[in-house]
């Protein structure tokens, strides 16, 4: 079996075409199609089904498909691992999360360099569900979580309070902090269910509790968020700091003074979580995080 083929099959897979993979591959139709059937035999699986629409994976193509992702992942690494082992090094594979703060974690990967010479930190930038994904595959030793997974180990290792951006020419822009009495009537865009986890019912239970009427707009957003703001005509941002001094540079970030319907702070948790079978100096770099991150605001 060659990665040659793997790669074949895994284009024909994404484009849902034998003709459109092969023009992407610079391959006649022919051709293509006689890989995938030695491909096939090989593996004693059927992989597609092709029908008039194109080729549709079957359940064992989608399995392969799959189990591809981590395989193709491993032979990207093999470069960075070559030049961390001739180095005598250990790799640490650590994700990112949108809305970490720069300062925090390039000051824990400093540390680290100092504190535990023998790892190379390797940083990926990936969603929280992106990581867990990741974890269980074995692509990363740690994830950065905006929640505490259940399938996995996880320490708190940062706090972060939830603010609000505000738009030039805003009233509320002079304020250093502001309660949920004053967004009411406003149009609020908050992190829909999944970008953070909890936050749309956490807010929406407070912002009940608190006896007050917001007009909110979830949204999935990071790195467009002063756009989509924007777009939706909102008058305020719910983020944290971090977020809103990268994503929203014109717009001044004001804390939210308030807490949830349970009486707790509304603050945005950000969890390290390690895959299994442990890593040498993972442990220590999780305490580095913790100890950089636990009681900072950012």
């Amino acid at each position: 079996m060659e990665l040659r083929s793997l790669h074949y099959f895994s284009t024909v897979a994404e484009l849902g075409s034998i003709s459109r993979a092969a023009v992407a591959l610079h391959l006649t139709q022919p051709s293509l199609s006689r890989q995938l059937a030695a491909l096939e035999r090989e593996l004693g699986h059927e992989l597609f089904t092709r029908t008039s629409r194109g080729a549709q994976l079957t359940p064992a193509g989608r399995g392969l498909h799959t189990h591809l992702r981590v395989v193709f992942a491993e032979v990207d690494r093999i470069p960075e691992v070559l030049r961390t082992a001739s180095e005598s090094k250990e790799l640490v594979r650590v994700g990112l999360p949108p809305g970490v703060p720069h300062g925090w974690l390039s000051a824990v990967v400093r540390r680290a360099q100092d504190a535990i010479p023998q790892a190379d930190i390797s940083l990926h930038e990936a969603s929280s569900d992106e990581q867990r994904l990741m974890l269980k595959d074995g692509r990363l030793e740690v994830g950065l979580l905006h929640l505490a997974p259940p399938e996995h180990p996880s320490e708190r290792v940062l706090i972060q309070r939830i603010g609000v951006a505000l738009p030039p020419g805003s009233p509320l822009a002079s304020r250093r902090s502001v309660r949920f009495a004053d967004l009411a009537g406003l149009r609020v865009m908050a992190h829909a269910n999944g970008e953070v986890a909890g936050e749309e019912t956490r807010l929406r239970a407070a912002s009940k509790a608190a006896g007050v009427t917001t007009d909110w707009i979830f949204r999935r957003f990071s790195q467009h968020s002063e756009l989509i703001a924007m777009s939706s005509r909102a008058d305020a941002a719910l983020m944290t700091e971090a977020s809103a001094t990268h994503n929203m540079p014109s717009w001044r970030w004001v804390e939210v003074k308030e807490v949830d319907a349970e009486g707790h702070p509304l603050t945005v948790e950000t969890w390290a979580a390690t895959s299994s079978g442990g890593h040498p100096y993972v442990q220590r770099f999780i305490e580095l995080l913790r100890a950089e991150g636990l009681g900072s605001r950012g």
